[in-house]
């Protein structure tokens, strides 16, 4: 054979190899795994759709900003379409090759799999031959389920007219048997900022879960209005109060702060906490707070035939720091005499806590979906 044909054999051997499917194992599993991947602009990128399911990604697109959100191996990649660059703890890197957006799909650059996320995770990602080794992905489902008895201790909450029910009796009661539930029938993690009668601050109870790391936040409260009419069940999840009755809410459960936190002085710490809502680790869990506060609203309404308030938004403290989906159920009016008869009732304890648990795991399965694809 001529010398000058093993050069080029060994040229078209290389463009093989670099135009081939890449090949995947992650550790501990012998199944090795293919991604395809796919030629755009002459140059080879693979499908997010496809990389995702593989290393339990999580991506968010921001179409407005042309910005996709990619959390791997727990930590997060900001990428531009059309930029060859990303963001990575602060640092940009150039991949060389851009992220391409193809109809509603986005393609990442083949190099970034074979060649950045090695640089980035050494002890994570490494090659074997032709085959590229990760490590285990974390499994990104709900494991870890915070709930919030509302108030406590020197705090009783709200107190009923006729029985002079204490609302922290109520919220304790519902907690405890939404608790067992959750660990019963679900197997996940469920821990209480308060497993007794004792006063927590608002501020430690979100600190309480981000400590955790829970993945879902649930503030149970029983609600009470100057009069006696008013009956009914709403849910809520964070924003600025959007109406009158919001307003009132959110009044009232503020307003343990200054009773006994500190008066005023712990309030405006509070109050400089209003960064927070622009801040991206807490709004990107707004759409999730909606729809696990309606999965939740629905099934309460449906189990106990109770009066649909609505979800609602509000700008509660106890939901300002919680770098995670959070709703606040209030379960029925302390000041209407017929609720508060049904909420001192074991029985219609027990009806509330299993709906808000069929609300949680409805939405669980459908949030497990998107986090883990």
């Amino acid at each position: 054979m001529p010398k000058y044909l093993f050069p080029l054999i060994a040229l078209v051997l290389v463009c093989a190899f670099l135009h081939a499917d890449l090949s995947l194992q992650v550790k501990g599993d012998s199944k090795v795994q293919t991604l395809k991947e796919t030629t755009l602009n002459s140059l080879r990128y693979i499908d997010l759709d496809d990389f995702s399911p593989i290393f339990k990604a999580v991506s968010r697109q921001d179409r407005s900003e042309n910005r996709l959100y990619l959390h791997i191996f727990d930590d997060q990649f900001i990428f531009l379409e059309n930029s060859s660059y990303y963001t990575y703890k602060t640092t940009s890197y150039n991949m060389n090759y851009p992220l391409v957006r193809k109809g509603a799909r986005l393609y990442l650059p083949s190099i970034f799999i074979t060649e950045q996320l090695r640089q980035r995770f050494p002890q994570q990602v490494e090659t074997k031959g032709k085959t590229l080794v990760i490590a285990k992905p974390r499994d990104n489902s709900v494991q870890v389920i915070v709930i919030d008895p509302g108030h406590g201790g020197k705090d009783p909450g709200a107190v009923g007219r006729k029985l002079k029910a204490q609302e922290k009796d109520i919220n304790l009661a519902i907690a405890l048997k939404l608790k067992q539930l959750l660990e019963k029938e679900l197997g996940v993690t469920a821990l209480l900022t308060r497993s007794d009668d004792r006063f927590v601050s608002l501020q430690d109870r979100t600190k309480f879960a981000n400590d955790r790391k829970a993945d879902l936040f649930v503030s149970i409260h029983v609600n009470s209005s100057t009069g006696t009419v008013s009956r009914g069940i709403e849910t809520y999840y964070l924003s600025t109060a959007q109406t009158s009755d919001a307003r009132a809410v959110e009044a009232l459960e503020n307003a343990v702060v200054e009773r006994y936190e500190g008066g005023s002085a712990a309030r405006s710490k509070y109050d400089d906490l209003d960064f927070i809502l622009s801040d991206l680790s807490q709004t990107e869990h707004l759409e999730s707070s909606n729809s696990m506060a309606t999965s939740i609203q629905q099934n309460i309404i449906a189990g106990t035939k109770g009066s649909d308030r609505g979800v609602k938004q509000a700008n509660f403290y106890v939901l300002r720091g919680a770098f995670m989906p959070s709703i606040l159920v209030e379960t029925g009016f302390i000041s209407n005499a017929e609720e508060e008869q049904l909420l001192t009732n074991q029985e219609y304890q027990d009806r509330l806590a299993r709906t808000i648990f069929e609300g949680l795991k409805r939405f669980k399965f459908r949030y497990d979906r998107i986090r883990n694809t």
